[in-house]
């Protein structure tokens, strides 16, 4: 119903009117994918962090326990094995957490979803002057043309946003990680 209003008063507006309402959605859009991103990197980090710590804890205080390697707990893995698994995976997500500085991925992307909000704020402004007749041609002209180099310099800072909500590279992931647990129970067995 929107999209058709857009559609009907981009057909029925002059040709800067449509321009003003296709830029504003358009950085509305960048806006939304640049917090939706930063939300997403934030709460990543929040979680391997605090998995980072209870794993560390966990390594950290069974490391004191003495182990009975005549005790298997299944398919020839004792206690002292899932101790020092554990300790892999918080040092691979050491790793994992230091490499990809997820907050810091997500500041950026807080801080571009700012910067596209108060573009959006200023054609807004421009569209209202517009409307009211406040603004001359060569005001208009000026204004537009403040837009576009600002949109210009915001392109050039911006980080990529994912477009597609399904990432097809996390299996990859996910089969490197087996490789490696199969690799690891097969060393301890």
């Amino acid at each position: 119903m929107q999209e058709e209003a857009i559609e009907q008063s981009e057909n029925t507006a002059p040709p800067v009117e449509s321009a003003l309402v296709s830029w504003l959605q358009r950085c509305k859009d960048a806006r939304d994918g640049h917090y939706k991103r930063a939300e997403k990197l934030f709460d990543l980090s929040q979680l391997l962090g605090y998995v980072l710590i209870y794993s560390t804890i966990f390594v950290t205080a069974f490391s004191f326990f003495t182990h009975n390697p005549e005790q298997v707990l299944f398919w020839c893995i004792t206690k002292q094995h899932i101790v020092i698994f554990i300790g892999c995976i918080a040092a691979v997500i050491s790793g994992i957490v230091s490499q990809a500085r997820f907050g810091e991925r997500a500041e950026m992307h807080r801080s571009s979803g700012a910067r596209y909000a108060n573009l959006a704020r200023d054609i807004e402004e421009l569209q209202l002057k517009q409307k009211m007749g406040l603004l001359q041609n060569s005001e208009l002209s000026t204004h537009i043309n403040s837009v576009i180099k600002e949109w210009n310099n915001l392109s050039e800072d911006s980080l990529l946003t994912p477009h597609n909500p399904t990432r097809t590279n996390q299996y990859g992931h996910v089969l490197i990680t087996l490789f490696f647990i199969i690799m690891f129970f097969s060393v301890a067995a």
